[in-house]
C-alpha cells in the first residue's frame, strides 16, 4: 500500500496495523495519527504476538499492512 492508500483507509476509519518482529511489538496508524507508532508491545514470543494480531485483524475496521 501506498502512503496515499493509507490516508484513504485511515480517512474512512480503519486502523492499518504492521507486525515488527525484530522488536516484538505490534504497530498502527489510526485517525489523525498517521505515523507508525506501538499499539501492543511486551510479548515474549513471535506466537504470541502472532495470536494478537489475529485477534485485531478480526475486528470489521482493522487491516494489516
Amino acid at each position: 500500500m501506498t502512503q496515499n492508500d493509507h490516508l484513504k483507509l485511515l480517512k474512512a476509519g480503519f486502523t492499518i496495523i504492521r507486525r515488527d518482529y525484530q522488536r516484538l511489538v505490534i504497530k498502527c496508524k489510526m485517525g489523525a495519527r498517521t505515523q507508525w507508532h506501538d499499539l501492543e508491545k511486551g510479548f515474549a514470543f513471535k506466537a504470541a504476538l502472532d495470536r494478537k494480531a489475529k485477534e485485531l485483524l478480526e475486528l470489521p475496521n482493522c487491516v494489516e499492512n
